[in-house]
């Protein structure tokens, strides 16, 4: 796997290195006056190729130069020895079509004297040369960009992961505490209907009594108060019932919520592991251009 990323890699970058070889003299309006400049391309945003220009000038201890009116940014006075061994002005400034840069170098001996490719011929070879190999620059800047991305997804991963995690230890506890209302009501409803089939056979007890005249009112009294009796036990073990069944269904949605998060939780997981991979391929891609 590593090697078919570093494989991939080599031919991406050759690729970005023949866009950069491109790098020729050209010219550009800058203060209303056109002048020579260098122009290199890349096919890599303009957001990345100016991030690294300035960090790689930052890097040289250059500091962070100065935006002028035409959109160029200028370090006066550096010395930048690829270029030349002498203090320079420099001015650079990146436009963007189509996802390819475009990068317009300018180089100045001060007071805007830009430099000419006579007598300045060197200077401008070097400055070639500099935009040329600056591809490996903007494309490990690129890259180091992308990781800190990257970085941010697997924590927003790792992060939904965890909530998804508490999400089931809680269904859980909810299923244990579901289970245990189920087992209490059980024993509940057992006792009920016990308790309505005795009363069952009380009514049909004091239904089959004989009475005299005398005791007829007060069998009547005695029946009607089983059937009331036999009717309360009867609807407290319906009830039961209906308790234990709508506990069983709140059980069966808290074990479908916790299949469903454990669906989510695999699906999260195999997420994280592409996009740890992912990570892996750009540090990889990254420590090749080191």
């Amino acid at each position: 796997m590593k090697q078919n990323i570093i494989i991939a890699l080599a031919c991406l970058f050759s690729t970005f290195t023949l866009h950069a070889q491109e790098a020729k003299v050209s010219s550009i309006e800058i203060n209303k006056v056109t002048q020579p400049c260098v122009v290199a391309q890349y096919p890599i945003k303009a957001e990345f190729v100016e991030g690294a220009m300035r960090k790689k000038l930052s890097d040289a201890k250059l500091g962070n130069g100065d935006k002028t009116k035409d959109g160029f940014r200028v370090y006066k006075g550096v010395v930048i020895p690829e270029i030349a061994s002498e203090k320079i002005d420099v001015y650079f400034k990146v436009d963007e079509k189509a996802n390819t840069s475009t990068l317009y170098m300018l180089t100045s001996k001060g007071y805007d004297n830009f430099m000419k490719v006579d007598p300045d011929s060197d200077a401008v070879k070097h400055t070639i040369q500099y935009l040329n190999a600056f591809v490996k620059d903007a494309t490990a800047y690129m890259l180091s960009n992308d990781i800190e991305k990257q970085q941010v997804t697997i924590s927003s991963v790792e992060k939904e992961t965890k909530s998804i995690q508490k999400d089931e230890a809680s269904l859980e506890k909810k299923r244990l505490k579901a289970e245990a209302s189920i087992s209490k009501a059980n024993i509940k409803s057992a006792s009920m209907k016990s308790e309505m089939e005795n009363q069952e056979k009380a009514l049909e007890l004091v239904r089959t009594k004989t009475a005299t005249i005398d005791q007829v009112d007060a069998l009547k009294k005695e029946v009607g108060k089983q059937e009331s009796a036999t009717k309360k036990a009867t609807r407290n073990y319906n009830n039961s019932v209906e308790e234990v069944a709508d506990l069983k269904q709140r059980l069966t949605d808290i074990e479908k919520d916790i299949e469903n998060k454990q669906a989510e939780k695999k699906k999260l997981y195999n997420s994280l592991e592409n996009e740890k991979k992912k990570l892996e391929e750009l540090r990889t891609q990254l420590s090749y251009l080191k």
